[in-house]
């Protein structure tokens, strides 16, 4: 299936629309596994769902890579017609989007030095989130506009609390914080489960929590109003989870812990 690339850098570009032939994709290809550029191709989980997706509509893939923070406002005002990246179903975002049925459960998780004991022997959330609370001056690592970011500075709307006696700083993507953190500019990273596992595995000096601090669900954005395409969606997501497609995607890209 052909696939048409656009790498967008300018926030709030407006795109010269949707085509009927054509299915345009928002993401921010900067949270592997789910989406990434390897080769000067995009792969990842999401990607690889949004090539059914196409292909099962007839259409041409049409993918525009951005800023995370515009990928909920770039469906919402129909300069893409669907979002994959990784998008936690939350109800502010529901006011100005629609979301699919749910293709993958998630959480958030912490990554540390491998060095650092104030984070080691921990058994459950409510340790790691006391232990968090009880380090002096900490800095935490987030990425821009995701759910590791509501979490560590707290939004009524998620519903979280955040870390009060610390310092949250937001950086584009988890790798930029991850090497941060290991250039001692910051004390721990949150971010979600399956990224925080890639950028455990690729790299050497940091170490997972691997406990959930979150519950979250995963799926993917349409227009508000847009019920014929969300409806094709649900469908075509039921039938990959019931062939076991999904499953298959979801093993391709799954990270052992070293």
């Amino acid at each position: 299936m052909k696939i048409a690339l656009f790498f967008l850098s300018i926030v709030g570009i407006v795109f010269s629309g949707c085509k009927s032939d054509k299915l345009t994709m928002a993401t921010a290809a900067n949270f592997a596994p789910f989406e990434y550029i390897s080769g000067g191709e995009f792969q990842g989980i999401d990607i690889d769902v949004a090539k059914i997706i196409a292909s099962e509509l007839g259409k041409e893939l049409v993918i525009y890579d951005m800023e995370f923070d515009s990928v909920v406002q770039s469906v919402a005002s129909k300069n893409a017609d669907i979002a994959l990246s990784g998008l936690t179903i939350n109800k502010t975002r529901k006011q100005v989007i629609d979301f699919s049925d749910t293709y993958f459960n998630a959480a958030q998780m912490l990554i540390i030095k491998e060095n650092d004991e104030r984070f080691k022997n921990l058994k459950t959330k409510e340790d790691v989130i006391k232990a968090v609370n009880k380090a002096k001056s900490l800095k935490i690592g987030v990425q821009a506009g995701t759910t590791g970011e509501f979490y560590s500075k707290g939004d009524k709307d998620w519903g979280f609390d955040g870390f009060k006696n610390a310092e949250t700083i937001s950086f584009a993507n988890g790798a930029m914080a991850v090497t941060a953190m290991l250039n001692n500019q910051l004390d721990v990273v949150i971010i979600d489960e399956m990224p925080a596992r890639v950028l455990t595995k690729t790299n050497s000096g940091v170490e997972l929590v691997d406990i959930a601090l979150t519950d979250e669900e995963y799926a993917i954005a349409v227009s508000k109003g847009n019920e014929e395409l969300l409806n094709k969606i649900n469908e075509i997501l039921r039938t990959i989870k019931q062939d076991g497609r999904m499953q298959d995607i979801i093993n391709k890209y799954y990270v052992q812990q070293k």
